[in-house]
């Protein structure tokens, strides 16, 4: 849902109207619209020329362990006096309180809100938007304010999204296209001669494991995923195009400047996927095996593999700090950088912004009022209907664009920490 022009009062109203029933909020409504209207005017400032971020944490200071583990829970650091809660003590509190690894503490005190200290997570929570298997932990039911930027305040309880302000409105709704049909059935093809090459792998074994679906199309997901939260933490923009496979001959339209070689390194994912399967389907004796294998095993060669992905990952992005696209084909495999989507191609006559992850419901929206690489993908989808263009904007934007029934069409991709 959204509504034009929200403010810090009407986030908490219907943060009380959603918070989940099972885990009741214990903040009064009073004090939680306190706590946004302070945050929220704390995303408004700078430290030192530094935006300000920060995840603030509304709980009692008894409520968290008195020692605790990073990353599994929290490292409790209580100040031996408690200060006030207003956006000057948030914006100076902020750059010790790293967003990505620490809370800001606070809750009631003598009937007012107090800041009793901060906590330390460790990055662990971050997993579903940077990609990886790892568990992540939950210490608290208690609401997490989760400020990102001007006027960007989101409210989460157990990690997941209560409402949130973005871009004026108010929202309750998260757009994950990687939890959409389309996505994995654009790669349907190219799973599936995985699943066969490993297979025929496997005949010589007295016992073969099959790999599913899941686990194959995962573990491009979350190759996909840091490719695009290290393209956004570098704040320079970019943009992937992934053709057809074979795209050495369906490049009709872009000229790249960097073309690579087509040996094993430039296929570099794809032989780490087979390492990862086969040291997965090894570690057992089930007739199959898919995500929840992998993502439960504490194996250490796995381990290696993982961050050997996520490196290529690390390739990808870095590629895509010059001028023009990265092109990969849909193995994942490197075509080349620097690449230009010809204006010579037919520009559609209009694209369509889904509303939902599967795009049932669309509006139409004019291409004249965005930038560069939106129109450079626009062109590209039109143009290649079997690809796929992902748009990061130098803002921290990022936009999915394919073809969908001979319509151009884009998601804007939430990305909420």
């Amino acid at each position: 849902m959204s509504c034009a022009r929200a403010y810090p009062p009407d986030l908490a109203q219907y943060v009380q109207a959603h918070w989940p029933t099972e885990t009741p909020l214990t903040l009064p409504g009073e004090l939680l619209g306190e706590a946004l209207s302070a945050a929220f005017q704390a995303s408004l400032t700078l430290e030192e020329s530094r935006p300000t971020r920060f995840r603030l944490l509304l709980t009692p200071r008894d409520a968290l362990p008195a020692s605790g583990s990073p990353n599994h829970g929290v490292l409790r650091l209580p100040f031996e006096q408690s200060r006030p809660l207003n956006p000057d003590e948030l914006r100076r509190l902020a750059p010790a309180v790293p967003f990505e690894t620490a809370l800001i503490c606070a809750h009631v005190e003598d009937g007012a809100l107090r800041i009793w200290g901060i906590a330390h997570s460790g990055p662990a929570w971050l997993a579903p938007t940077w990609g990886g298997r790892s568990l992540v932990p939950n210490w608290t039911h208690d609401p997490i304010l989760h400020v990102t930027g001007p006027g960007q305040v989101a409210v989460r309880c157990a990690g997941k999204l209560v409402g949130a302000i973005e871009r004026g409105s108010l929202t309750g709704a998260m757009m994950d296209v990687f939890e959409s049909e389309w996505l994995p059935a654009m790669f349907a093809v190219e799973r599936e001669e995985v699943r066969r090459e490993h297979a025929a792998l496997q005949v010589a074994s007295l016992s073969p494991t099959e790999v599913e679906h899941s686990l194959v199309g995962r573990v491009g997901q979350q190759m996909l995923r840091r490719t695009i939260q290290l393209v956004r933490g570098a704040s320079h923009g970019g943009m992937v195009l992934i053709t057809d496979t074979g795209a050495g001959s369906n490049l009709d339209g872009i000229r790249l400047k960097y073309r690579i070689a087509a040996d094993e390194a430039a296929q570099r994912y794809r032989t780490l996927l087979f390492r990862i399967l086969e040291a997965v389907a090894s570690a057992t004796s089930k007739a199959s095996v898919g995500w929840a294998d992998f993502a439960s095993s504490a194996s250490a060669n796995l381990e290696e593999l993982e961050q050997a992905v996520f490196e290529w990952s690390r390739v990808i992005a870095n590629l895509a700090a010059i001028d023009g696209a990265v092109v990969l084909d849909k193995r994942f495999g490197l075509v080349g950088f620097g690449a230009e989507v010809s204006a010579e191609l037919p520009s559609p006559s209009r694209v369509w912004r889904a509303l939902d992850t599967e795009a049932r419901e669309r509006v139409a929206e004019e291409i004249d009022g965005v930038g560069t690489r939106h129109r450079a993908a626009y062109r590209f989808a039109n143009d290649h209907p079997g690809g796929l263009a992902i748009v990061i904007s130098h803002d921290g934007g990022v936009s999915f664009v394919a073809n969908r029934e001979r319509a151009v069409v884009f998601w804007e991709q939430s990305i909420r920490p």
